[in-house]
């Protein structure tokens, strides 16, 4: 069947789709640029969802890199080595970034990008040398990138051209250890040489080098607003200056700071006006107002705690280390990343408050479970973090703290697997939890009081485990559904060992379908029809008596999306296609989106792009969403049962959704993948 396929660049839905919902959004923060005269705009890199503003001063963040994301295609690609951002100092405008081996760039203030420099790699080619690895902009507007080869290029006509510069001493570099341009007054160009010693210093432009600091091997180097400061930590953790725009340096002395020796890498050093600097080093946060003469050292004091901010994982914490610092243009706020972490400082360092909705961790989400009697509750699961709730739509988020006997202290520092809202019982909730790291088995828990306490009521491992068991401590449950009409039926599907049932509101369970792979349970209107989707070589399973018996419903290499008709008991949709990595799409082929109107009996072809996760309005059922894996084409609408599809990506902060949700409200959905969650109230025209 001729597929008919419809995919315009501009859809005429609403263009501000998609808003963040959810405790996290960012991914591991590479680096924050504020904006050189707006003092409320900053910018973040994070290697997980790409590129993220902010408009007051890092309160609330939006993504900004959907051009990017289409252009490089795959999910891999946007996600490998977000390394450095520029804005032009005089016409701002113009800004720069080097992600994915290529140099994009923005004329309108970072709305839209285009690729000006470097070809997209190919899905999974991680040897792509980094072109625009670490780029500056001069005031004259010459932008300069350094790729990890050691090649320095410039642009003089804001990225249309560029040409090679002289090569400064720098030494080939890893991603762990980046070199660095930036700009001085007028011509003058420094170069960080690590991992060698040295600062290359170009008074020409990049013409010509002098080699200044040969003694140290320089991590960080800022200069001052005005333009001719220049201040330099090295490895040693020694801080050097200069007033005459690199041309000398003396070492600050008796700088009030703890330093390990074999870092190589220190991100927590910020310059603003007025002779202000702020080095963070190790949890030892220093502040300079007189260009480093007399110091201050400040104990790290913050308004949020484990208890109380959402998204804060073992892996990080206010007072670890520093990967990137930052200060707006007037000096009022000084923004800092810890890894996933981003929080900010109104006070030059006395105290410190986190970030909020659209930028803050990394980790994977799975979910969310909105409450059919209140779509202002929602739970979610996350991956190192438990499980959080929230009551007032998504606005804030609460841990729910699940006592266990392998762990029982008052923090969700375990991985959440997937959580369910009872579809009859406001205050009960069900949620699947694994140990610390992953290194425990699954056990689902329930709730009677909207989560204030909880108990367990499976133990996968102990009652089904048998010479299997091994493998349930990296597996995951998979999946939780409810009878349609009988909500005290349960079904539940585990990776390793394949779907069970309860016919008792989960106190006892019996195993109904021996099988691997499983990851999600979709059942028809009346529970008769109930499916089962696989990953890797497996297809589709499918039982036609309430779960009690199973046959292949679809014999395909994997299913990467399923969903049913809410009104129809025997049409479903399935993506046919599937990676054999889940995580990293190796050796993965375009999938076909294919619909079945007799239960899964036989199947017609719609749509050959890609198609990955799939959603089915329950109000209107001809609207439909899908989101394209490695395709490059974002998240489709479709207004005729996908026959035909549109462009509906917009503003999503994430570029390829993992599933989607209902919303709980007409035309209100929700996307999650990895570390972002986004929601939609347009889905309807």
């Amino acid at each position: 069947m001729k597929m008919l396929l419809a995919l315009i660049a501009s859809s005429v839905l609403a263009a501000e789709t998609w808003h963040p919902f959810g405790p996290g959004g960012g991914g591991w923060i590479e680096d924050v640029v504020a904006h050189p005269t707006n003092p409320k705009e900053v910018w973040a890199m994070t290697d997980l969802s790409g590129l993220f503003r902010s408009q007051d001063a890092g309160l609330t963040w939006r993504k900004m890199s959907a051009d990017v994301e289409r252009g490089v295609v795959a999910r891999k690609q946007i996600t490998s080595h977000n390394r450095q951002f520029a804005i032009d100092p005089v016409d701002s405008k113009h800004m720069y970034w080097g992600v994915c081996g290529m140099i994009w760039a923005s004329h309108d203030g970072g709305v839209t990008w285009q690729a000006v420099f470097g070809t997209a790699p190919k899905v999974g080619d991680d040897k792509t040398p980094h072109l625009g690895h670490a780029m500056a902009v001069s005031k004259k507007g010459e932008v300069v990138a350094l790729d990890h080869e050691s090649v320095l290029r410039v642009s003089r006509d804001h990225g249309a051209t560029w040409t090679e510069l002289s090569t400064p001493p720098v030494a080939k570099n890893s991603a762990d250890t980046p070199a660095f341009p930036l700009f001085l007054a007028d011509d003058t160009l420094c170069v960080s040489c690590r991992p060698s010693p040295g600062l290359a210093v170009s008074r020409d432009g990049g013409k010509t080098w002098q080699l200044q600091l040969t003694d140290s091997i320089i991590l960080n180097a800022q200069a001052t607003p005005e333009g001719v400061g220049l201040f330099a930590f090295d490895s040693t953790g020694k801080l050097h200056r200069s007033l005459d725009a690199g041309a000398s340096f003396t070492m600050i002395k008796e700088v009030p700071h703890k330093w390990e020796p074999g870092l190589r890498f220190a991100g927590g050093l910020a310059v603003a006006k007025g002779g202000k600097v702020m080095l963070w080093s190790l949890g030892q946060l220093v502040v300079s107002s007189d260009n480093g003469e007399t110091w201050t050292r400040h104990r790290i004091e913050t308004n949020w705690n484990r208890g109380s901010y959402p998204g804060m994982n073992r892996y990080a914490s206010p007072e670890g280390k520093c990967s990137a610092l930052a200060v707006t243009a007037d000096g009022s706020t000084w923004l800092k990343c810890d890894s996933s972490l981003m929080c900010r400082s109104t006070d030059f360092g006395v105290s410190w408050t986190g970030s909020t909705v659209g930028l803050q961790i990394l980790c994977y989400f799975q979910g969310p479970a909105i409450s059919p009697h209140d779509p202002q509750q929602a739970m979610v699961a996350a991956l190192d973090q438990g499980v959080f709730k929230t009551e007032d739509g998504g606005a804030s988020w609460k841990p729910m703290r699940i006592q266990t006997e392998w762990w029982n202290v008052d923090w969700q520092n375990h991985d959440g697997s997937i959580v369910k809202a009872h579809p009859k019982l406001p205050k009960t909730w069900f949620a699947i939890i694994h140990g610390h790291g992953g290194t425990r088995h699954p056990r689902l828990h329930r709730t009677d009081d909207g989560g204030a306490t909880w108990k367990l009521v499976l133990d996968l491992k102990a009652q089904f485990g048998g010479e299997w068991g091994k493998w349930l401590d990296d597996s995951e449950m998979g999946d939780l559904c409810f009878d349609s009409s009988n909500p005290s039926v349960m079904r539940l599907c585990n990776y390793q060992l394949g779907v069970f049932k309860s016919s008792d509101g989960g106190q006892t369970w019996k195993h109904t379908l021996k099988t691997k792979n499983g990851l999600s349970l979709v059942t028809s209107p009346s529970g008769q029809h109930i499916y089962l989707q696989c990953l890797k070589r497996t297809g589709l399973y499918a039982s036609h008596d309430h779960g009690e018996t199973w046959t292949v419903a679809h014999a395909a290499d994997g299913v990467d999306g399923l969903a049913h008709h809410p009104k129809d008991e025997t049409t479903l949709f399935i993506s046919d296609g599937q990676h054999e990595n889940y995580w990293s799409y190796k050796g993965s082929r375009p999938a076909k989106l294919l619909k079945s109107t007799d239960a899964g009996k036989t199947w017609t072809p719609l749509a050959s792009l890609d198609s990955g996760p799939l959603y089915i309005d329950p109000v209107k059922p001809e609207i439909m969403l899908m989101s394209t894996l490695h395709g490059g084409k974002g998240i489709l609408r479709s207004a005729d049962g996908g026959q035909t599809w549109q462009d509906f990506h917009h503003d999503a902060p994430s570029y390829t959704a993992r599933a989607f949700t209902y919303g709980g409200t007409p035309g209100s959905v929700i996307y999650h993948m990895f570390g972002n969650m986004a929601r939609t109230t347009k889905l309807h025209d």
